[in-house]
């Protein structure tokens, strides 16, 4: 949600009228930011289909990703069906000149096949037809059915926005027509206190996390708590709105836990990032200058973190490797690497020169 929040705040800001059609999550989320939404039916919520539809396929399959993949493609394929009806009925009601959607709204508007232009914003690296590299090595297992599905769908779009940074995606210049990169949309947050704790007298931070989407990744932050307890860092971990802080034991002295902190205001003070590879969070401590240790879980973080790598700013390892003592010997590489932290503060200072948000809003403008 975070590339069509900014996106929808930039247009905001350049004289637009923006209305939202999403789920009672999109409306708790945007009522503070004063954005119109229109709140669908609770059994068109996308959050609770998907992690049935992931239950389902996962144990239908008996834990077998591979083969879970493609129910879970199917589970998405009836919640477009779904959303058609809701999604024609706002085209013709607002009458809006553009409609803009994520990759899980492909489907749903290439059915609808509305009257108005519509755009997508993908909130990871390029994703099309034909992909960039095989889906095997970009993608875990369980996603690949559903991404290549949406990346076969992206040409019915009038624009395609892809939320990532074209020198991260392996300097990729083979966009099709109709595709364009935007840079990192996804690194907007919602405004909020950031702790004070932060600012207090003491080693620098390293910031953990897991996916804020549920993603079965609670043991990978008790080993990055392991790995990090005899280091000289303080440890913020975030494990997302839907996960509870008690879940994780032996919590070391030089840790705090939370549900939800501005990475941001973290990776700003921030010496290490240490995370599930998440393509919107791995921006962040790119736009930041942060190196990385990433432990890429699934979806699409096979990829994000063989991208970081190439660019010099991650260490990388498997998840099926990722003991203590693997994370802790990457973690020394890391903090001992003058070269990593130069090439990350150079392409800090190379983002933070541009405007991702105002370049998809003109982009988007032009559909008019």
């Amino acid at each position: 949600m975070q590339p069509l929040v900014a996106v929808a705040l930039a247009l905001r800001a350049r004289g637009h009228e923006t209305r939202f059609l999403g789920d009672a999550s999109v409306g708790r989320a945007l009522g503070p930011l004063g954005v119109d939404v229109d709140v669908l039916p609770p059994d068109l919520d996308l959050g609770p289909r998907l992690a049935r539809a992931v239950r389902e396929a996962m144990e239908a399959s008996r834990g077998d990703l591979a083969a879970a993949g493609p129910a879970v493609q199917k589970g998405l394929e009836l919640w477009a069906h779904d959303m058609v009806e809701p999604v024609k009925r706002a085209a013709t009601e607002q009458a809006p000149d553009v409609i803009v959607t994520s990759l899980f709204g492909v489907e749903a508007l290439h059915l609808a096949a509305p009257s108005q232009p519509w755009a997508v914003i993908n909130s990871t690296f390029y994703v099309g037809s034909p992909l960039q590299r095989p889906a095997e090595q970009d993608f875990g297992p369980r996603a690949i059915p559903l991404l290549t599905r949406y990346a076969s769908l992206l040409d019915s779009a009038d624009l395609i926005l892809h939320a990532s940074d074209q020198v991260f995606d392996f300097d990729f210049k083979g966009l099709p027509d109709k595709h364009h990169y935007a840079g990192p949309l996804g690194i907007w947050e919602p405004p909020g206190p950031v702790p004070s704790y932060l600012d207090e007298p003491g080693p620098r931070w390293a910031l953990v996390t897991i996916s804020s989407q549920l993603q079965d990744d609670i043991p990978l932050a008790q080993v990055a708590l392991a790995a990090l307890a005899d280091r000289s860092v303080r440890v913020l971990l975030t494990v997302g709105p839907d996960h509870d802080p008690a879940e994780l034991s032996n919590v070391p002295s030089n840790a705090r836990i939370e549900r939800t902190v501005s990475h941001a205001a973290v990776l700003e003070h921030g010496a290490l990032f240490l995370s599930h590879a998440g393509h919107g969070s791995v921006m962040k401590a790119l736009w930041n200058g942060c190196p990385m240790v990433l432990v890429p879980w699934g979806r699409d973080q096979p990829g994000v973190a063989a991208r970081a790598a190439a660019l010099g700013i991650a260490e990388v390892v498997e998840r099926d490797v990722a003991t203590p003592e693997a994370l802790g010997a990457a973690i020394d590489r890391v903090s001992a690497s003058e070269e990593m932290r130069i090439i990350a503060t150079r392409h800090s200072e190379r983002l933070r020169a541009t405007d991702p948000p105002a370049t998809a809003a003109s982009l988007i403008e032009s559909l008019v």
